[in-house]
């Protein structure tokens, strides 16, 4: 049974800056909670997440802004042990002042390193960052790699090897991809179509309400041309991939051969994740993110 959601919306709010310093960015403090944070707020009654971001960011800052691109859904538990997602927007402000109020008493506009700072949650500073990245370059991704999880001996199973199902090992590493992509943004969700991938960020997409896209553009052993194509049409995000090893060994050999910058391992084991940032479609940097 799917856990049910406590489901909140919000903004990152940006002004043009100095030229030379680049856009700053609202930070609000909550006398409530004595910490600095993102404007947000739970949905109310009949409200869809856009509508909620919008009316929490005006209620919280006194700002009328407009929307602009969608920064995804980070997903955490409350001190209750209750799921929230809250999905985000990068708005800029149009018009308005802020006034405080029983949720916010103070607000500051600062840089992307002072945001970073005085944030007091690291999901908010990763919200910004990607705020940053979005508006210095359009069209900026960060990918989430995955290898899909165990899915027991492949000579052992008896059916099509595109419906080998994950075994309870692999179940397990599903759930724990998803606590570590927890408090990260993400917009969208893809697998290749066999059943192990699909299953491998099935939690990852039900926790921040994402379908699994399916390309059989990830299945194994597409061309590196291919690959290359596939991660080039990517939209602007942070987007999830999950795919074989014989999709992201080749991949990252090539990435190194390129002499692109790459921090970590060189490993891509069952249940481990590579994070790629990207820009105009093409990989500049990345890091071995570590195993489930």
């Amino acid at each position: 049974m799917a856990r049910s959601k406590l489901r909140a919306a919000g903004g990152v709010v940006y002004r043009d800056g100095d030229p030379d310093s680049g856009p700053e960015f609202l930070v609000v403090h909550r006398q409530r909670y004595h910490d600095w944070s993102l404007p947000k707020g739970k949905l109310d009654r009949g409200e869809d997440y856009e509508q909620a971001a919008m009316r929490e960011i005006q209620e919280e800052t006194g700002l009328k802004c407009e929307r602009r691109d969608y920064l995804g859904a980070i997903t955490y538990e409350t001190q209750r042990g209750r799921l929230k997602i809250v999905k985000y927007w990068l708005t800029k402000k149009r018009k308005g002042k802020f006034v405080p109020n029983k949720e916010v008493d103070n607000v500051e506009w600062v840089g992307l390193h002072g945001a970073q700072a005085l944030l007091t949650y690291n999901r908010d500073a990763r919200l910004v960052a990607s705020a940053h990245s979005l508006l210095t370059n359009k069209k900026s991704t960060r990918v989430y790699l995955i290898r899909h999880g165990n899915a027991g001996v492949r000579s052992k199973w008896k059916g099509p090897d595109k419906k080998r199902p994950l075994t309870e090992r692999g179940q397990q590493q599903s759930i724990g991809m998803a606590e570590m992509l927890a408090r990260y943004p993400v917009t969208e969700v893809y697998a290749s179509p066999a059943l192990r991938c699909v299953e491998s960020v099935a939690t990852i997409a039900d926790n921040t309400e994402n379908e699994v896209k399916t390309s059989k553009k990830l299945k194994e052993f597409t061309p590196l041309e291919d690959i290359y194509k596939f991660l080039g049409k990517l939209d602007s995000g942070a987007v999830v991939i999950c795919s074989h090893k014989d999709w992201i060994g080749p991949l990252i050999k090539d990435l190194d051969r390129r002499k692109v910058r790459l921090r970590g391992s060189r490993k891509w084991p069952k249940a481990s994740m590579w994070v790629l940032d990207m820009v105009d479609g093409e990989v500049k940097s990345g890091f071995y993110g570590g195993r489930a």
